[in-house]
């Protein structure tokens, strides 16, 4: 009996302490599966082999159900345990997300927008365009023919005020003078001129079949300044298809005015201040003692604006000079050297000016 006594013993006391053992090993490997996310398969298989092992020590002592309530336990041990641990971790990695997303937030708001060094291509393309029609105007085939040259007039020979302009404005030129026939021949030949600029202010004037030749450049695309004080006497002539599609007509007669004074109708505008400002033609010089010019009116046809005129505030007659086919036609119909010299080179280097940029941006 008292050996049955100790053997029982010993076996109980040994059970206990695999039971304990078996508890422990359990839940550390539950907690290490947990931990690493994906449980290896040997641990798995380790757990399954203890499992087996308490049974089979229950079964062996014959306290099979008292085992079978500790391996229970155990489970539900580890598996209170693995709770607890996967809700710590998801703790955990909420308040790193929430940390994480404060701090991005703090970069986006502190952060500075990038710096742009690079101007955007259209402000690019725009000063290249720029240039382009600068150099364009610069290097645009100009015919001239202004009458004075080699004139004699009230008794001296004039200094040629339109020469004067292109000389300032720098630009190149062929220089028919007065000679009406090389004119006519440039008029005619196949050079695709740009402007052409006639100053008919000598008593000899350019008319008749001359407006025909204009006309024909100007529906080729070329630009015209027409300067003359006798629209009065030819204005139901050939130049009346010409006056007729700009807009205008003769208003009346200027012969001897009072004032030679003339007033910017639209002070703005940019022939009135690119490339010279401040020009005015209320300083006057009277060179010419008779026949000083026309004044004009619009007729409520084509494009013509009038730009200068003998009263400030009348819009829509009393003109004196006038922009029309797109701005690349202007018509004076004043004596250029009745105005003071320096200011009357400066508009006509700006009529030159106008009249190019109107003809080469309004290409195709």
């Amino acid at each position: 009996m008292l050996k049955k006594f100790f053997s029982s013993s010993i076996t109980h006391k040994m059970s206990r302490r695999w039971i304990t053992v078996i508890i422990l090993l359990t839940v550390l490997i539950t907690l290490s599966c947990s931990l690493t996310g994906s449980p290896d398969t040997g641990l798995q298989q380790t757990k399954i082999a203890l499992e087996v092992q308490m049974t089979s020590l229950a079964q062996q002592s014959g306290q099979g159900s008292q085992m079978t309530a500790a391996a229970e336990q155990a489970n539900q041990i580890a598996q209170d345990a693995q709770a607890t641990l996967m809700a710590q971790q998801a703790t955990q990695l909420a308040e790193q997300a929430t940390q994480l997303a404060q701090g991005q937030s703090q970069t986006l708001s502190t952060e500075a927008p990038p710096i742009v060094t690079e101007q955007p291509p259209a402000a690019n393309e725009n000063l290249v365009n720029n240039a382009e029609l600068e150099a364009r105007i610069k290097g645009a085939k100009i015919l001239l023919f202004e009458d004075l040259a080699g004139q004699k007039a009230m008794g001296i020979y004039p200094i040629r005020y339109v020469k004067e302009a292109l000389d300032m404005g720098g630009y190149s030129y062929k220089d028919d003078g007065s000679a009406q026939g090389w004119f006519k021949d440039d008029l005619l030949a196949s050079t695709k001129w740009d402007l052409i600029i006639v100053s008919s202010e000598a008593r000899t004037r350019i008319q008749g079949e001359y407006f025909q030749y204009l006309q024909e450049q100007i529906n080729r695309g070329a630009a015209v300044i027409l300067e003359m004080w006798y629209l009065d006497d030819v204005v139901n002539g050939k130049i009346a298809p010409l006056i007729s599609k700009c807009g205008v007509d003769l208003y009346a007669d200027w012969a001897t005015p009072d004032s030679l004074a003339l007033w910017p109708l639209i002070p703005d505008h940019p022939l009135f201040n690119y490339p010279n400002s401040g020009v005015s033609l209320r300083k006057t010089a009277p060179f010419w003692d008779y026949e000083h010019g026309d004044l004009l009116k619009l007729t409520g046809s084509g494009d013509a604006t009038l730009l200068l005129g003998t009263i400030a505030t009348n819009k829509s007659d009393h003109g004196t000079l006038v922009s029309c086919y797109n701005g690349r036609v202007l018509i004076q119909t004043f004596c250029t050297h009745d105005y003071d010299r320096g200011n009357i080179e400066a508009l006509w280097e700006n009529y030159v000016y106008y009249v190019l940029k109107n003809k080469f941006t309004s290409e195709p």
